[in-house]
């Protein structure tokens, strides 16, 4: 079983029996949407190339993806689950023709609540990341070099939910992680708008920045992934 089946099947399993296992807990299940854009860089071997997207190249070159939330939570304490996806195929102009791969994004995050409208968290965030690169070396020759790496950055991080009235609030999430166990440095920010549409469904509109430094190996096996991924998102949280 690979490290992200494994956690994937932790995370389910862990939300599940909580619930099971306790009273009073409420479940959420939060499907989103984000429009990314994407710039930095990354590289495999001894080929760079420079990334640079907007939403719009990203749904263009979009394979499929999925991104969502599964939390349960007692009031006191909660566990809760952020999982995305992107499959992606780009064409480039210049030496750098065409840069592909895929992005996974699974943390895992146990919450406690300080305040009435604040909890910390600390959790884990398992990275995939697949990065095929092809192009024309100086001479005219063609390169071309790919690499997957999977790893996993410890988080900490607070989530503050603030009331405007009894159908409208603001949320913000803001996390800091890697300490060069995983990534040198993971960042995310994520302050986002709510609607409440009824008892158990709420409209949410934000915008997600999230930031990666990594980098493992030389020569050959060398992988490179220094990107902000930024953009606006829209979803539902559904209370079950």
């Amino acid at each position: 079983m690979t490290i992200k089946r494994f956690c994937l099947s932790a995370l389910v399993v862990g939300l599940l029996s909580s619930g099971a296992q306790a009273q009073g807990w409420e479940f959420s299940v939060t499907p989103y949407l984000m429009g990314p854009f994407m710039d930095g860089q990354t590289g495999v071997g001894p080929v760079d190339a420079n990334v640079s997207a907007s939403a719009g190249d990203v749904f263009r070159n979009l394979n499929w993806g999925a991104m969502g939330i599964l939390e349960a939570n007692n009031g006191k304490f909660g566990v809760a689950a952020d999982l995305t996806y992107m499959n992606l195929k780009a064409n480039h102009d210049g030496a750098i023709d065409r840069v592909g791969g895929h992005q996974g994004s699974y943390t895992g995050m146990l919450l406690a609540r300080i305040d009435p409208h604040a909890e910390i968290y600390v959790g884990a965030r398992v990275n995939d990341l697949g990065v095929s690169i092809s192009g024309t070396g100086p001479l005219g020759n063609a390169r071309s070099a790919s690499g997957s790496q999977t790893w996993v950055d410890p988080i900490v991080g607070m989530r503050v939910i603030l009331p405007f009235s009894e159908k409208v609030d603001l949320t913000m999430m803001a996390d800091i992680g890697g300490f060069g166990i995983g990534s040198d440095i993971a960042v995310q920010a994520w302050p986002s708008l709510g609607l409440k549409l009824g008892s158990s469904v709420k409209a949410m509109a934000g915008y997600r920045l999230v930031y990666v430094d990594y980098s493992t190996g030389e020569g050959a096996d060398r992988f490179k992934y220094d990107v902000l991924t930024h953009g606006p998102t829209v979803g539902f949280q559904i209370r079950l």
